[in-house]
C-alpha cells in the first residue's frame, strides 16, 4: 500500500482522535492493516458487483430469449386462431350453403311430388280393376313417405339453422288436442286402432304450432309401432305445469335405447327394411323443438306392453273464449258439386292435377297462373273460392293476388294458400290474410275437409 503524505496522516489522526505525532506513529501498523481490510473490502464490493452485473445481465438475456419465444408462440396461437375461425367460417358457410341448397331443393322436390300426389289421389278415388287398384295403392304410399322424408330434412334443416322461432299466446287445450284427434283418427282406424283423448278444461300459453308438431310425432310414432290395442292422448296436471301424454299398447322400447332415439337417424328396429318409414329424424326433430320451447320431454317405456312420451307446458291462469267453429257440415249431402273454384299456381302440371281432382269432386274448376289471366278467365263472375300458391313468377306472393282479387269484386273470398313454404315469414303473411294454410303435397282428404267447410 502506498505511504501517506502527512497531510493525510494528520486528517486520518483527527478522524480517529490521535493527537500528536508520537500516538499518530505508534498505531500506524494498525491503520494500515486497517486500511488494507477496507481496500480488500471495497474489492470485494467491485468483484460482487461485476458478478451481479453479470447475473443481470445472463438473467436480462435469458428473460429476452423467453420473450422471443413467447412472442413466436402468441404469433403461432393467433396463427393458429386464424386458421381455426377461417376453417369455423368456411364449415358454418358450408352448412349455411348446404341448408338453402336443402331447402330450395325440398321446395322444387315438393313442386312436382304435389302434382303426383294430386292426381294419384284422384286415381284412388276411381273405380279401377283390383290389379291397378293395387298399383295405384303402392304408389300413394310410396310417394307418401317420399313426401315425409322431405318434409323431416325441410324441418331438420331450418332447425339446425335456428330460423324458427316461438310465437307464443294462449290457448284452450281443445285447440290443439282437436286437430289431432281428427286427423289422426282414420290413421288409427286403418291400423286396427282406437284412438282416444282425454282433454281438460285447460289453457296453455305455447306456440300451438311447434306443440303440434311435437305430438303429431308422438301420435305418428305410436301408429307406426302399434300392431294392435290403443293409443291414448291425454293431459295430467303438475303444478303451473301441464303434462301432455300419449300412451301406446305398442312393442316398447328396451331400456338401453331410450335415450338413443333421439338421435338423427336412429330407428327402433322393425325387421324388414321394407317395414320401416322415414330416416330416424321424427324424435330428433321432437328434440330440437322442445329446447328451442324450453319444455321437458319424457319417455317411459315397458318393452311388450307399450310406451309413454309426454311433454310438459306452462298452463295459463287466462281461459280464453272459445273459438267460433265453422258451420258444421250436414251428414248428408256435398257442399262441393256445382261449385266455382278459382286455382292459381305457376307450375302447369299442378294446376293440371287440382283440375282432375277437383273437377272429380263435382267443382267447376277455373284455372290461372297469375292475376291477369285469373280475371281473363273468370270473365268478370267471382269465384266462390281461390286456392292460390303462396310463390308466384316474378316474386308476386298469392296472398297479394287473393287480396287484389277481393278488391277488385267487392267482398271477402273464401280463400286457401297452398305452398311449400314453411318460414315464418310466410305464415305471418296468412295470419294477416285469415286465409287457411295447407303444405304441399297437399293431402287430399286434409284438402276437401278445408274446402267443405269454407263452402258449407
Amino acid at each position: 500500500m502506498a505511504k501517506l503524505s502527512d497531510d493525510q496522516q494528520r486528517a486520518l489522526a483527527g478522524l480517529l482522535g490521535l493527537g500528536d505525532q508520537s500516538a499518530r506513529k505508534s498505531h500506524y501498523p494498525e491503520l494500515t492493516a486497517r486500511l488494507d481490510e477496507l481496500e480488500a473490502e471495497r474489492r470485494r464490493y467491485i468483484r460482487l458487483n461485476d458478478e451481479l452485473e453479470q447475473r443481470v445481465a445472463a438473467r436480462t438475456d435469458e428473460l429476452l430469449e423467453a420473450n422471443r419465444n413467447l412472442q413466436q408462440q402468441i404469433a403461432q396461437r393467433e396463427q393458429v386462431e386464424r386458421q381455426l375461425r377461417d376453417a369455423r367460417d368456411a364449415a358454418e358457410a358450408a352448412n349455411r350453403s348446404k341448408d338453402k341448397y336443402l331447402a330450395a331443393a325440398s321446395h322444387d322436390l315438393l313442386q312436382p311430388l304435389n302434382a303426383a300426389r294430386l292426381l294419384i289421389a284422384t286415381l284412388r278415388e276411381r273405380a279401377l280393376p283390383s290389379v291397378e287398384q293395387v298399383l295405384v295403392e303402392r304408389t300413394h304410399q310410396a310417394l307418401e313417405g317420399a313426401e315425409d322424408l322431405l318434409t323431416d330434412l325441410l324441418d331438420i334443416s331450418r332447425l339446425d339453422q335456428a330460423a324458427v322461432k316461438p310465437d307464443a299466446a294462449v290457448y284452450r287445450l281443445e285447440e290443439l288436442f282437436a286437430p289431432l284427434i281428427s286427423e289422426f283418427q282414420s290413421v288409427a282406424q286403418a291400423a286396427g286402432l282406437n284412438l282416444r283423448a282425454r282433454t281438460g278444461g285447460y289453457a296453455i300459453h305455447t306456440d300451438l304450432r311447434l306443440l303440434t308438431r311435437i305430438l303429431r310425432n308422438f301420435l305418428s310414432n305410436a301408429c307406426r309401432y302399434t300392431d294392435e290395442g290403443c293409443i291414448l292422448l291425454g293431459a295430467r296436471r303438475r303444478g303451473d305445469r301441464l303434462r301432455l301424454e300419449v300412451w301406446d299398447t305398442g312393442r316398447g322400447i328396451a331400456a338401453d335405447r331410450l335415450e338413443a332415439i333421439f338421435l338423427e337417424f336412429n330407428q327402433l328396429d322393425v325387421g324388414r327394411a321394407s317395414e320401416r318409414k322415414g330416416v330416424g329424424l321424427g324424435l330428433a326433430i321432437v328434440e330440437r323443438i322442445a329446447e328451442i320451447l324450453g319444455y321437458p320431454v319424457a319417455v317411459r317405456s315397458w318393452p311388450g306392453r307399450g310406451s309413454m312420451f309426454s311433454i310438459e307446458v306452462p298452463i295459463s291462469a287466462e281461459m280464453p273464449p272459445a273459438i267460433s267453429q265453422l258451420p258444421t257440415l250436414p251428414t248428408t249431402g256435398n257442399p262441393l258439386p256445382g261449385r266455382r273454384l278459382l286455382v292459381i299456381d305457376n307450375e302447369i302440371s299442378i294446376l293440371d292435377s287440382m283440375r282432375a281432382l277437383l273437377g272429380q269432386w263435382g267443382c267447376d274448376v277455373v284455372t290461372a297462373t297469375d292475376q291477369a289471366g285469373a280475371l281473363q278467365a273468370l270473365q268478370g263472375r267471382a269465384p266462390e273460392l281461390i286456392l292460390a300458391d303462396y310463390h308466384l313468377d316474378h316474386g308476386v306472393v298469392g296472398c297479394l293476388v287473393v287480396k287484389q282479387l277481393r278488391e277488385h269484386f267487392g267482398h271477402k273470398i273464401p280463400a286457401v294458400i297452398i305452398t311449400a313454404d314453411r318460414t315464418d315469414q310466410c305464415r305471418r303473411a296468412l295470419r294477416r290474410l285469415d286465409a287457411p294454410l295447407l303444405n304441399k303435397p297437399v293431402k287430399p282428404g286434409k284438402l276437401r275437409a278445408v274446402l267443405s267447410q269454407l263452402l258449407a
